[in-house]
């Protein structure tokens, strides 16, 4: 199996918008439960950032330095998240509201991950910010934003070979 097409920018886009979709569902279906997957996805997008940094370390070992600072911002996500669920687990924050705000910690750290690493994680962190807003507020939602992470990831196989040429020149 070929890792580095299985790390490819679109795969893990792929992968990023069916756990959010999946997370929607789960928010619309299971809101009590909901700030567990929330929770749980917290260090799975973290991994789905940092492992392609890493593998391209060890093949090449070269930009340390990128993965360092990727490393510290996903991290930074992770400890908001933490403290997040610290404060539910000690009944400061009811199981919807902490749902809501891992969420939204994780929909800023994949947008802010984004302005860095390009257009698929930013669209993903405004993704997941729309379920944010989708779960607080409507009574359906969820085949909007599967129409929707269904024409992302459409675009984004179209330009996968595109954005992968500039990746290897550097532009990207």
């Amino acid at each position: 199996m070929n890792k580095q097409n299985l790390l490819s920018t679109h795969n893990l886009f792929t992968l990023r918008l069916l756990l959010s979709v999946l997370g929607a569902y789960i928010g619309y279906t299971y809101r009590h439960t909901s700030h567990d997957y929330w929770f749980a996805m917290m260090f799975l997008f973290t991994a789905i950032a940092i492992t392609p940094g890493y593998y391209r370390f060890k093949q090449h070992g070269d930009n340390l330095k990128a993965l360092i600072e990727r490393l510290l911002h996903w991290s930074g996500g992770l400890c908001a998240g933490i403290v997040i669920y610290a404060y539910h687990n000690s009944g400061r924050i009811f199981h919807e509201e902490a749902g809501l705000i891992v969420l939204l910690i994780l929909a800023l750290t994949t947008y802010l991950d984004g302005i860095k690493r390009g257009w698929r994680c930013i669209f993903a962190g405004l993704f997941l910010g729309l379920i944010t807003v989708c779960v607080a507020y409507f009574d359906s939602y969820i085949w909007q934003l599967m129409v929707l992470a269904a024409v992302a990831v459409i675009y984004s196989r179209y330009h996968q070979f595109d954005d992968d040429a500039q990746a290897d020149t550097g532009l990207l």
